[in-house]
């Protein structure tokens, strides 16, 4: 168990830049194994943070694309699933409408997701604004590099005291995407410069 954000430091160090076998076929292969070699076993999703002595959770991220945040159904309005089955999956943010007139909208303390000028589900800010306190108080994002069956883990910047307000500015400013995937919920991602941004010490 790492205890202290010096002893995740010297862990990292200690697997840093070594080719690591991937043994796992799962989507999450590579995060879970990220979890075994920093702390001996896989932590899973249901059990707090994934550095639970610290307060900090760990993403996991490889190529040019966007990082999970959180997944959250919406708390009003319609069930993801039933979004999907009658609107198609759908991606929004709020700068733009995508190309099935769906667009992420938010005003006063309320973010919603629209078709057209209907609002058809919808969270507080107060609920995101918990929620993202409460999944990663602090965070610990790495880059690795993935080939077909390795990884190695390149860089970790270890990102503390989240500002929640901060990430409520980045869904105004568009950079956060919310995927609406019926079964599989309602996913808020963005980039991790972006994510990296949302804390009050970064190093």
């Amino acid at each position: 168990m790492i205890n202290t954000f010096q002893e995740l430091h010297n862990r990292f160090d200690a697997i840093t830049n070594s080719v690591h076998k991937i043994t796992r076929s799962s989507h999450g292969a590579v995060g879970e194994l990220f979890e075994e070699l920093m702390q001996g076993e896989i932590v899973g999703n249901d059990r707090g943070a994934d550095f639970a002595s610290i307060n900090t959770e760990a993403k996991v991220h490889h190529g040019s694309g966007v990082t999970t945040v959180f997944t959250f159904a919406p708390t009003k309005g319609m069930r993801p699933q039933h979004f999907k089955d009658q609107f198609g999956g759908s991606c929004v943010r709020t700068t733009k409408r995508n190309g099935k007139g769906h667009q992420l909208n938010i005003r006063g303390n309320k973010v919603s997701v629209k078709v057209g000028n209907s609002s058809i589900m919808s969270w507080t800010v107060a609920e995101l604004e918990a929620r993202i306190t409460e999944k990663m108080p602090n965070l610990a994002i790495v880059k690795a590099t993935k080939g077909k069956a390795t990884v190695t883990f390149d860089r970790m910047a270890v990102c503390r005291n989240v500002i929640a307000s901060r990430f409520i500015d980045s869904i105004r400013n568009g950079d956060v995407v919310v995927e609406i995937r019926g079964s599989r919920g309602t996913i808020f991602r963005a980039y991790p410069s972006v994510i990296e941004g949302w804390f009050e010490v970064l190093h």
